[in-house]
């Protein structure tokens, strides 16, 4: 028998962590104030379980990155949306 249950949730796990590459590769198509403004924008619009997601998500593309300068964009990205979570929850909520 077909646990659909299962295979649904794994379906929307995948599907998650490849939108969370789509933003992140937007960013990257920006010039860097853009992407800081967009990644303001995200911080601010989004639930607390994508900003959880979305933070783990970037924070691994930044220490997995082997291009240096993609690295190092991503690295400030990581930091500003960092800046913005402080911003937006009065606090910084550490690190996933």
């Amino acid at each position: 028998m077909v646990d659909w249950g299962k295979i649904l949730q794994t379906t929307g796990t995948v599907l998650r962590g490849m939108s969370d590459a789509a933003i992140v590769n937007n960013w990257l198509q920006m010039d860097d104030q853009g992407a800081f403004t967009s990644i303001a924008t995200q911080v601010r619009s989004s639930s607390m379980e994508d900003i959880d997601r979305l933070d783990g998500a970037l924070l691994s593309f930044a220490s997995t990155n082997f291009d240096t300068e993609v690295r190092a964009r991503l690295i400030k990205f990581y930091v500003v949306f960092k800046l913005a979570e402080v911003e937006r929850f009065q606090q910084f909520r550490g690190f996933p």
